[in-house]
């Protein structure tokens, strides 16, 4: 019996030393619990880092491709897939599994209030933790890297060409042995076209900076102050395409060859032969407007309802536009509706200072023009030819009316 209780005491302690090995063990895995998390944690927080890293350049590369295409005649849903393309083709590399390579989304362009402009980008990519995200395992096992990427751009520069068609070629043409100079502002076109803005001939054409939504051909004298002109730029909407167009005043007769003034007021089909000099005040005209003579004026506005203006032969003009009212600024003016071609020609002189505002109609200066030598002139108009032995110059660092026609700026990267 001593023996067998001695045997027993054993098979005790055994079993004691046996149980305290496993506690040990188990109380040394609870302790290392922390630890193991604390390191997966670590371990996660630095792939987590490097993925969003990966994900966030490949996105804004993505996007910079998106906004130089912007003006491309793409859609949105063109655009995102070109995105998209580009996004995926970046990450192939460095993601095994074709499953887990993210998708971009496209938000579009939106102008906001204060004129600036935004391209916006997301992408998402699912990343599995090492450890679950809690010590029992039944916690999350993986979570979602969400990256944007916005490209901004503000106002740009004043404009004192401004071409505004969106997709015509040569919508801004410099040609013949035409010389433009522009101080203090740039000459722009709205148009995606290769050929958005072309010199070519013995053209000579000067400005603060030439910027294009498409392209730039310059065969020419192309003279400009900036670093580079700007290529593929964002487009503004039509500078004054709130501006209430005026209500039809009464109507006069046309003035008589021996008349030298004429008074403000609606006309149709005016014809100014002679000397004329317009008296303050806005000139309604319908149909068209011809010009034969040598005109002069102060404070004047001229609205184009449904016609085009003709300077024919010898006919010169030296107006200038109101300096205050609801048409401060603008000089000639046609109806958003009204398409027709305005044509600056012949052998006279010109003297414009104001805002030559045709939306949708196309304006050409040519001829043996004596020469434009004007203080302050802008035009906007929707195509732009200057060509011929004309001469145009403007010198408008002073804005009247406080009107400005303004181009996008460059785009970058912003928060």
């Amino acid at each position: 019996m001593h023996f067998a209780g001695m045997m027993h005491q054993i098979l005790l302690v055994k079993r004691f030393f046996r149980d305290s090995r496993g506690n040990f063990a188990t109380g040394l895995v609870v302790m290392l619990l922390p630890m193991i998390a604390a390191v997966g944690a670590a371990v996660d927080f630095a792939n987590m880092n490097r993925e969003r890293s990966r994900l966030q350049s490949a996105l804004d590369a993505a996007s910079m491709e998106i906004a130089v295409k912007v003006n491309s005649g793409l859609s949105d849903g063109e655009l995102q897939a070109l995105g998209d393309k580009l996004l995926k083709a970046n990450l192939a590399s460095v993601h095994a599994s074709a499953d887990n390579i993210p998708s971009l989304v496209y938000h579009g362009l939106a102008t906001e209030n204060d004129g600036s402009q935004s391209l916006r980008t997301e992408s998402s990519l699912n990343y599995t933790y090492l450890i679950p995200r809690s010590i029992g395992g039944d916690g999350p096992s993986s979570t979602s890297i969400l990256v944007r990427s916005r490209i901004t751009s503000n106002n740009g520069d004043t404009a004192c060409v401004y071409a505004l068609n969106r997709a015509a070629p040569r919508a801004f043409e410099a040609a013949g042995s035409t010389t433009v100079i522009m101080d203090g502002c740039v000459i722009a076109s709205n148009s995606s076209a290769p050929d958005s803005i072309y010199v070519g001939g013995d053209a000579s054409l000067e400005a603060d900076c030439i910027q294009s939504s498409g392209g730039i051909v310059a065969t020419s004298g192309l003279i400009t102050d900036c670093e580079q002109n700007r290529v593929n730029a964002w487009r503004l909407p039509d500078p004054w395409g709130d501006l209430v167009e005026p209500v039809p005043p009464i109507l006069y007769p046309n003035p008589k060859a021996g008349d030298l003034t004429v008074s403000p007021g609606r006309y149709r089909n005016l014809d100014l032969s002679g000397d004329k000099t317009l008296e303050p005040g806005l000139y309604y005209v319908e149909g068209s407007l011809s010009v034969k003579g040598t005109v002069t004026g102060a404070g004047v506005t001229i609205f184009m309802a449904d016609g085009g203006i003709t300077v024919n032969g010898n006919g010169s003009l030296s107006l200038s536009a109101p300096q205050t009212g609801d048409y401060a600024g603008m000089l000639m003016m046609s109806a958003r509706a009204n398409a027709s071609s305005h044509l600056f020609n012949g052998n006279g002189a010109t003297d414009l200072n104001g805002v030559l505002y045709f939306p949708y109609g196309d304006l050409t200066y040519n001829g043996n023009n004596n020469g434009t030598s004007s203080s302050c002139m802008r035009i906007v108009a929707d195509t732009i030819k200057m060509s011929g032995n004309s001469n145009i110059k403007s010198d408008c660092s002073a804005e009247l009316g406080g009107r400005e026609a303004r181009v996008a700026g460059p785009f970058y990267f912003s928060m």
